[in-house]
C-alpha cells in the first residue's frame, strides 16, 4: 500500500530507470549497482572529478560551479596534445548514491567528497560539508555521517525523516524520485540535476 509521503520499493525501482534511461541519453554517467531483485539492495550511483580552481576561496563555490575534469583536460589536450596542463592544482572526487530506504520507504541521499584524486584520500569532514549546504534553497541541517547500509563504509547522509513532507508536496509527480532529488540535491556537495530530469516529471 502506498502511504501519502512515500514510495514503495517498486515505485523507486521504475522511476530509477526511467532515471537512469534519461542518464544514458545526455551521457551524465549515473548506473545501477546493486541487486534489484532484492527489496533496498540496489541504489543508484554517480562518480565525478571536478577541477578545484587555484585562485578561489570559496568552498561552496568549488563544489557546485567548476568544470567537469574531463572535459577541462580534453581542452587543454586539444590546445597542446604533448603537454600535460599546469594549471591543475587540486582535483575534487564527488560521488552521490541514492537509496531507498526499507525502514522509511523514501529515497535516501548518501554522498562523499575527497579532495584528491583518489577517493578515500583526504575526505570532505562533515563540516565542511554543512558550511557547503549553507548556501542551499533547502538549507537542510540534517546532515551527518553514517555507515552506508549496502556497502557498510561511512558516507554522509541527509536523514531520511525530512523526506516525507519532500514526497507529500510532490505526491503528482509521475517521478517522485526526480522531484525529491532535485529539491535535496543542493544540499549534497553541490549535486546538480540536468534540467532534462525534469521531464519525467510531467
Amino acid at each position: 500500500m502506498d502511504v501519502p509521503g512515500t514510495i514503495t520499493w517498486e515505485e523507486f525501482l521504475e522511476n530509477a530507470e526511467a532515471f537512469l534511461e534519461m542518464s544514458n541519453k545526455l551521457s551524465d554517467g549515473w548506473e545501477l549497482r546493486g541487486y534489484k531483485d532484492v527489496p533496498g539492495k540496489a541504489y543508484i550511483a554517480r562518480q565525478k572529478k571536478y577541477i578545484i580552481p587555484a585562485n578561489s576561496d570559496s568552498h561552496y563555490c568549488l563544489l557546485s560551479e567548476n568544470k567537469d575534469i574531463d572535459d577541462y583536460l580534453n581542452f587543454e589536450l586539444q590546445q597542446d596534445p604533448f603537454e600535460a596542463p599546469s594549471v591543475v592544482e587540486k582535483i575534487l572526487v564527488k560521488e552521490h548514491h541514492v537509496l531507498w530506504s526499507m525502514s522509511y520507504s523514501v529515497p535516501v541521499l548518501y554522498f562523499n567528497g575527497w579532495k584528491s584524486d583518489f577517493p578515500g584520500i583526504n575526505p570532505v569532514s562533515v563540516e565542511e560539508a554543512q558550511s557547503f549546504a549553507r548556501g542551499a534553497k533547502l538549507n537542510y541541517t540534517e546532515l551527518s555521517q553514517a555507515i552506508h547500509p549496502i556497502l557498510g563504509t561511512p558516507f554522509l547522509h541527509l536523514h531520511p525523516c525530512f523526506s516525507h513532507e519532500l514526497l507529500q508536496i510532490t505526491s503528482k509527480s509521475k517521478n517522485k524520485l526526480v522531484s525529491w532529488l532535485s529539491t535535496v540535491a543542493s544540499s549534497a556537495l553541490g549535486l546538480k540535476l540536468l534540467p532534462e530530469y525534469c521531464k519525467l516529471t510531467l
